[in-house]
């Protein structure tokens, strides 16, 4: 895997946990006035214009045949028809922050499908007591029982967007060196919104009420920031981490989802949701650090010479 500038890695990382943790503010607001899944499609429909020139601009490489582009656009239905698109729906059920939380997951996904589908080392007897733990804090968060009624289908589907994110990332790692970042950004943009599209279409809707400048303002900030800015950061940080720690922005994400939720929107904040939290928490950091002592364990017995002389595998970076 590729070294990447430190500062350059360091930015694109923090630029996934700002401006994705702000996005589910942005969401609910448009949902206001437009229905999720036009909504979404015409977010990446805006966010494909704007992006094509600025990879033309930078040289990036957008020739060859249409079935070169096929996986691509397969990562856009993917990643923003299926994943962007169950997310919005989940909005007009569920808050903000809530929706953000229930994707902190996402590193417990990555950690149990890996191994199997990315040829990455099994997990250990504490990585499955890990998932264990995480998984019923995830449970304590889609079922509450008390005064905070949750949604269980917008729930589960918020989940379900989570597996099919984290396949699509596994999958994303197969196929990044064939493309350019920007180009790949585009590509799947344009089959994201393709496919949007195609269900509001299918649904036969596209508002939802009057149109607000305040949702006019909340598609502008997905378009450039959520969609053109965080999307080329995430695929430049997959084209030089593992997928495992680029996902590990899912920790900074709800917490700005909660905030911003709770400042701008007076959405609730249980007890409840922060000990369903904490403990999906404490079971990805159990996961994650004996992934962290398998590694090490790993590269000091097979590489000895090269950690001596400052090298070693990139994800003990």
């Amino acid at each position: 895997m590729s070294r990447g500038s430190p500062f350059g890695l360091a930015v694109a990382y923090a630029a996934i946990c700002v401006i994705w943790g702000s996005t589910y503010l942005a969401i609910k607001v448009g949902l206001v006035s437009f229905d999720p899944f036009f909504f979404a499609g015409i977010r990446y429909v805006a966010a494909t214009a704007i992006m094509l020139p600025i990879a033309l601009w930078r040289g990036a490489d957008l020739e060859g045949p249409f079935r070169r582009w096929l996986p691509a656009f397969g990562v856009g239905a993917l990643f923003i028809g299926v994943c962007n698109g169950l997310v919005f729906w989940s909005e007009t059920r569920l808050d903000s922050g809530f929706t953000a939380l229930l994707i902190t997951t996402s590193p417990l996904w990555t950690a149990l499908l890996e191994p199997s589908l990315a040829g990455g080392a099994a997990l250990t007897a504490r990585g499955w007591l890990g998932l264990a733990v995480g998984f019923g804090g995830a449970l304590l968060l889609q079922f509450p029982t008390g005064s905070y009624p949750v949604d269980p289908v917008a729930a589960l589907a918020v989940q379900g967007s989570v597996v099919v994110w984290v396949l699509t990332s596994l999958w994303v790692r197969r196929i990044r060196k064939d493309f350019d970042p920007l180009a790949l950004t585009t590509a799947q943009m344009a089959g994201g919104a393709a496919v949007l599209l195609a269900v509001a279409a299918v649904r036969g809707r596209a508002m939802a009420g009057p149109v607000v400048p305040e949702a006019v303002a909340a598609l502008l900030y997905l378009v450039v920031f959520g969609s053109c800015i965080a999307f080329g950061a995430y695929f430049y940080l997959l084209r030089h981490w593992e997928a495992s720690r680029v996902s590990t922005s899912t920790y900074v994400n709800p917490v700005i989802a909660v905030l911003l939720g709770w400042l701008l929107l007076d959405e609730d904040v249980t007890w409840r949701m922060i000990a369903g939290t904490a403990v999906v928490l404490v079971g990805v950091a159990m996961v994650l650090r004996e992934q962290r002592r398998r590694d090490a364990a790993s590269i000091s017995g097979t590489l000895p010479g090269r950690l001596a002389d400052g090298g070693g595998d990139e994800r003990s970076r």
